[in-house]
């Protein structure tokens, strides 16, 4: 989960403080929460900025079609940072099974 901080913290800037939870399913909840702001703030500031970063993530462009249709921005941040913590767990994934099979 530390990846998974670290990655959120350099793409949104996000920041997860005071004491951490004990499990991982409370500590995703945490990140969903603090993501879901962040997501709202870019909705509200800097829509562009947002759908870069959407981008670089690549994050299927229909899945993020059918978030923002969801039409308040509450429901949108939320949708776009379960998508974004979906994405990013299945990479680090990916890049483990990836970096095993190379030292196999």
């Amino acid at each position: 989960m530390n990846e998974l901080s670290r990655i959120l913290e350099n793409q949104f800037q996000l920041k997860t403080t005071g004491d951490l939870p004990d499990t991982e399913s409370a500590y995703l909840e945490l990140l969903h929460k603090a993501l879901s702001a962040r997501v709202a703030y870019y909705i509200n500031t800097d829509i562009e900025a947002l759908l870069q970063i959407l981008y670089r993530i690549d994050i299927d462009q229909s899945l993020t079609d059918a978030a923002f249709h969801l039409g308040e921005v509450k429901k949108i941040s939320e949708e776009l940072s379960k998508l974004i913590i979906k994405r990013q767990l299945a990479k680090i994934e990916y890049s483990r099974n990836f970096s095993q099979k190379k030292e196999d």
